[in-house]
């Protein structure tokens, strides 16, 4: 069992995690929780670990800085005794469900992990309780442009859209789609369908040996059409809806899916 202790101690004896799980901090909520700690103190002490004759954070990075915002010289932490890999795991058990966690800063924080040798995506998948894909997603994050990753930490693009476009082949064109997907937005369905046929395109220009270029590769437009499965018309993605039917009702279903079709569009 690990052991915990509960102490009150000098705030410059307390260190951020290294490395830190969150690198940028939301002002609006860090004004709030500094005028909340300068009225009330610290309700629930940070969770640390020693660290030679400092503590370390383990949970309560932000307090930790509203803290020092707020002027206070002291505060409460409970300390447990954990090995190395045990604080990975808590710090980022303690971070999975907040809301304000920047995936960026999460992802590096794992990637660093495994580039030091301290988890294999393996380990770390079912340390912390994650699938392997979950983890690789991650990873893949690490590695995006910072274009990529600035957009974002700035919520200015959804996560699965992030993903899916990363893996255009060509740069040019997945910066192309990414910034539009910003500007305009776009469903992660949609941005599917753009990756899928612009690799197929991609591949087959260097099949034949030819340069990929915006010149060579086809016009698709951002929000991509796809077939109706009943009349086989190309309809714009986001003036569709997906049906699951069984044969029992698929004439039923076929004469529903011509309305469907014609539908307000569903986002």
């Amino acid at each position: 069992m690990n052991e915990s202790e509960l102490l009150t101690v000098n705030i410059g004896m307390v260190e951020r995690p290294n490395p830190p799980i969150r690198q940028n901090f939301d002002e609006d909520f860090m004004d709030s929780l500094t005028t909340s700690i300068r009225e009330n103190g610290i309700i629930t002490p940070l969770t640390c670990v020693r660290r030679g004759d400092k503590f370390e954070v383990i949970d309560g990075d932000c307090r930790l800085k509203a803290a020092w915002n707020a002027g206070l010289r002291e505060i409460p932490i409970v300390v447990r005794t954990l090995s190395d890999s045990e604080v990975h795991i808590q710090r980022m058990l303690a971070n999975k469900d907040r809301a304000d966690t920047d995936p960026v800063s999460e992802a590096k924080y794992i990637a660093k992990l495994i580039h030091d040798g301290i988890f294999t995506a393996e380990s770390y998948a079912e340390k912390a309780g994650k699938s392997l894909m979950w983890v690789s997603s991650r990873l893949e994050i690490a590695s995006m442009p910072e274009y990529m990753q600035n957009a974002l930490s700035q919520q200015k693009v959804n996560l699965g859209v992030a993903l899916e476009l990363y893996l255009i082949k060509d740069e040019k064109t997945r910066e192309r789609f990414f910034y539009e997907a910003v500007r305009s937005g776009m469903t992660n369905h949609a941005a599917k369908v753009i990756r899928l046929q612009m690799n197929e395109a991609i591949e087959a220009l260097e099949d034949q040996g030819a340069e990929v270029t915006a010149e060579t590769l086809p016009d698709i437009p951002i929000v991509p059409r796809v077939p109706c499965a009943l009349t086989g018309e190309m309809l714009p993605i986001n003036e569709t809806r997906m049906v699951r039917v069984g044969v029992r009702n698929f004439e039923r279903w076929q004469r529903e899916v011509i309305e469907i079709n014609r539908a307000t569009p569903v986002s």
